[in-house]
């Protein structure tokens, strides 16, 4: 499932800097790292949704925990 979220994340943010860590090592809850231009001037919950949208129904089914830390580049 590992892969399958860093590939998922780097199809909708090529550019962006990606850490995906599984939390407990049973493959269904995962802290994941992401920063990426298409942040900029969005709100945390708008770049949540975005990262939501490119994982799918995955999430709650497959991944049963995701904890997300989002953020734009620094200018």
């Amino acid at each position: 499932m590992k892969a399958f979220i860093e590939d998922a994340l780097r199809t909708a943010f090529p550019e962006a800097q990606l850490r995906v860590v599984d939390t407990t090592g049973g493959g269904d809850h995962f802290q994941v790292e992401i920063t990426t231009p298409k942040f900029i001037g969005l709100s945390m919950i708008d770049q949540h949704r975005l990262v939501y949208d490119a994982l799918g129904d995955k999430l709650g089914y497959e991944i049963h925990a995701l904890g997300l830390t989002t953020r734009a580049p620094a200018a």
